[in-house]
């Protein structure tokens, strides 16, 4: 898996860093997952490969505006890009309440149904390739830290990318580095 930092900065955006939001892209395939949408993460996206019809989940940390601010933003542009698969959104209980207050007040309706999943309730969880364990973290706000593990990893050997490097296979078919 890769992470790609799309905003870095605390509490406020800086003119070089926006606040928080980080994308894991599964090391096979276009999927990918966003931890924290701070505001102006969809603008960030706009400059990657990543594109919102690969989205898995959102997980979003903890109920402060630096790190939720961007999700009504983000998930408008998924469905005005044609988005219509469903969106796990794993987060604090208090982030469903003001995102469906926030669709309701500015008339937002998404094309693709959301799901829901309070990190209170969530030990862990699996999605196609990656599990996901969820800790709680101490902080003015409910708060909690995800840990993600790949689940569907190719543990085999390029062996040609190895001689490349200068390695060879050495006794009993171990890989040896050359000295």
């Amino acid at each position: 898996m890769n992470l790609l930092f799309l905003g870095t900065s605390a509490g406020v955006p800086t003119k070089t860093r926006n606040v928080s939001g980080i994308a894991l892209r599964e090391s096979k395939g276009k999927g990918w997952y966003l931890i924290d949408c701070g505001e102006g993460t969809q603008h960030q996206v706009l400059h990657t490969k990543l594109s919102f019809h690969s989205l898995k989940a959102i997980f979003i940390t903890h109920v402060h505006g630096d790190h939720c601010y961007g999700l009504p933003g983000i998930l408008a542009s998924a469905g005005m890009g044609g988005r219509k698969a469903p969106l796990t959104i794993v987060a604090p209980a208090g982030i469903k309440a003001w995102l469906e207050a926030t669709c309701e007040a500015t008339q937002l309706c998404l094309p693709f149904a959301l799901a829901f999943i309070d990190s209170d309730d969530l030990p862990s969880v699996e999605f196609e390739s990656i599990a996901v364990t969820t800790f709680r973290l101490s902080h003015r706000a409910p708060s909690y830290a995800y840990g993600f593990t790949e689940t569907k990893v190719d543990a085999a050997l390029d062996v040609d990318k190895l001689a490349q490097r200068e390695f060879r296979e050495g006794r009993c078919g171990a890989v040896e580095a050359r000295v």
